[in-house]
């Protein structure tokens, strides 16, 4: 049997689950909208900012191409740097524009702050990945986290501690041999430092790990001089190599970049 004898009702029925339903529906039906424009706006947010990163970028590699012997152009990609740093902090942009402000400052044998610039990026990206968990929760922060611009970053901080004469230092900072991102010249650089101090045999051994480990590369010339000469001459310490000027002369990680550039400062 039907329970709704008359249309009346089937008002009364209607009503009456409006009244026990209808705030929560319309609720929900509120967070749905709210979801969806909010996603929309979200991506549309994101991209306009990835294209101002973009175009703020190439802007400054313009200037810092030319900054060597223009002290405005310097300036120039000094102060693009900092804006890009500031404004994407936290994404590959942002740590970008860190690389490119060490090499500047490298450039012109600042060499405390290009060490700043290099430590706050070896703090944020540790040169092992994080697990499952840290991913998620760096994630839901809009983190971007990357082991290879760590491994780079540790890379270029050694070479400027050990420019600075701080050898010991630069040692720490390289750590053990991992076998990772950049092991080439982790090896050679870690050979600079133990012929610094002293230690011919350790240099020899930790060049010919970096020879062995760059055979099918062919950019092994340089290390294997660096053997002859020492092979050749009495163990004795020698004076730093130049690291200031190889500071910023190691390949950057190929990241891919929302303008689909795999080069990096």
């Amino acid at each position: 049997m039907d329970p709704y004898q008359t249309e009346e009702d089937q008002v009364r029925a209607i009503k009456q689950w409006w009244e026990r339903n209808g705030s929560s529906t319309l609720i929900g039906v509120g967070l749905a909208l709210a979801i969806v424009f909010g996603s929309q706006w979200w991506q549309q947010r994101n991209l306009r900012s990835a294209e101002d990163a973009a175009a703020l970028y190439q802007q400054l590699q313009q200037a810092a191409e030319l900054a060597s012997g223009d002290d405005v152009q310097r300036t120039t990609a000094l102060h693009l740097g900092e804006e890009l740093r500031d404004k994407q902090s936290g994404n590959r942009y942002g740590d970008y524009a860190s690389l490119m402000l060490a090499k500047l400052h490298v450039d012109k044998k600042d060499l405390v702050a290009a060490e700043r610039e290099l430590r706050a990026l070896v703090e944020r990206h540790p040169d092992t990945a994080p697990g499952k968990v840290q991913q998620y929760i760096n994630s839901l922060l809009g983190r971007d986290v990357d082991p290879q611009i760590g491994s780079l970053a540790r890379l270029r901080l050694a070479r400027v501690l050990f420019a600075a004469d701080r050898a010991d230092e630069a040692a720490t900072v390289l750590g053990d041999p991992t076998g990772g991102d950049f092991e080439i010249e982790r090896q050679e650089l870690r050979g600079d430092i133990l012929r610094a101090k002293g230690d011919a045999a350790g240099a020899i051994a930790a060049w010919e790990r970096a020879v062995a480990l760059a055979k099918d590369s062919g950019g092994v010339r340089l290390v294997e001089l660096k053997l002859q000469e020492l092979r050749l001459s009495k163990p004795a310490t020698a004076a730093p190599a130049t690291a200031a000027s190889e500071a910023a002369a190691t390949p950057e990680p190929a990241a891919a970049t929302p303008v689909e550039e795999k080069k990096t400062p």
